[in-house]
């Protein structure tokens, strides 16, 4: 039943061997891990975690190395992460859950679902990056990124990026050139988010635009039956809609599929819960009554 008012949610830290997460949770019912897109902070998540919330129990969390989750002792890796949401949803006393994926979230979705698709039930993807090919780049971009980001793992030379991101003269130009290298959404608050992002949080992001630029899963010779939601702006601006759900089809047989008219991949702020409920809610509630 749509509620006109969200719910209430709590803030908390969980210890786990991989990493302490920062969560919020809110809601009753089943579980729903909510993966994020990169440099996510729990803050610009709130009002999608109370949404979701009137069917689930929500659990959304910073990832190792970004807000206040600690890093990965090791490189990052999506490989991990699914390593870590087997360990929170064991932790939390869940056999099966749901899962949900956005952007570079769907990656971690996919990595995950390989890890764990016996336990997951249904599996939500928002206009998920989940396999190179779908990336709306030319071939000469995506290879200009690739050694871009590759030149950037160098140690030194990510040390000097890092003064350059945390100095308020140079922070500016920085983003201009990431905008102008990887055609990034310029309604996107960088120079904000990059200003107070910690040093380890660029070594996360450039192992996580390496795996963004190199995606690919095998394909199992039987597709899932776990129900999928997928819901893309067909005018993304970075990844392709037909592809992504050419490629989804390959992995699932049982998809509902959302064509959205939006001109961005990420919203320039974060949508109001009456704006989720407004453009989301219908569809949403439809799958739920999917059958699993």
């Amino acid at each position: 039943m749509l509620h006109s008012r969200p719910s209430s949610y709590t803030v908390r830290f969980i210890d786990l061997p991989l990493s302490r997460l920062h969560i919020i949770e809110s809601g009753k019912g089943k579980p729903l891990i909510m993966l994020p897109a990169t440099i996510s902070e729990l803050e610009n998540w709130k009002t999608l975690t109370q949404f979701m919330a009137q069917w689930f129990h929500v659990y959304f969390f910073e990832l190792p190395g970004h807000g206040e989750s600690s890093a990965f002792q090791e490189r990052f890796s999506s490989q991990k992460v699914a390593e870590l949401v087997e360990q929170l949803v064991d932790a939390l006393g869940y056999e099966n859950f749901n899962l949900m994926g956005f952007s570079f979230g769907g990656i971690l979705a996919m990595q995950t679902f390989k890890r764990l698709s016996h336990r997951i039930d249904r599996i939500i993807m928002i206009a998920p990056c989940v396999d190179h090919h779908a990336i709306l780049y030319s071939a000469f971009r995506l290879s200009l990124l690739y050694n871009f980001n590759r030149f950037l793992s160098l140690p030194r030379i990510q040390g000097h990026f890092n003064e350059l991101l945390h100095n308020k003269h140079t922070v500016h130009l920085v983003v201009k050139l990431l905008q102008k290298v990887g055609r990034l959404e310029r309604t996107i608050p960088l120079e904000e988010k990059f200003s107070r992002t910690p040093e380890s949080t660029v070594a996360v992001l450039n192992a996580q635009v390496s795996e963004i630029l190199t995606a690919e899963f095998d394909v199992a010779p039987v597709k899932y039956n776990t129900p999928c939601y997928f819901a893309m702006s067909i005018n993304d601006p970075l990844l392709r809609f037909e592809t992504t759900l050419d490629i989804l089809q390959k992995h699932f047989a049982n998809i509902n599929i959302v064509r959205l008219a939006y001109p961005f991949h990420q919203a320039p702020r974060p949508f109001t819960y009456d704006e989720f409920n407004r453009d989301f809610y219908e569809t949403v509630d439809a799958f739920m009554h999917v059958k699993i």
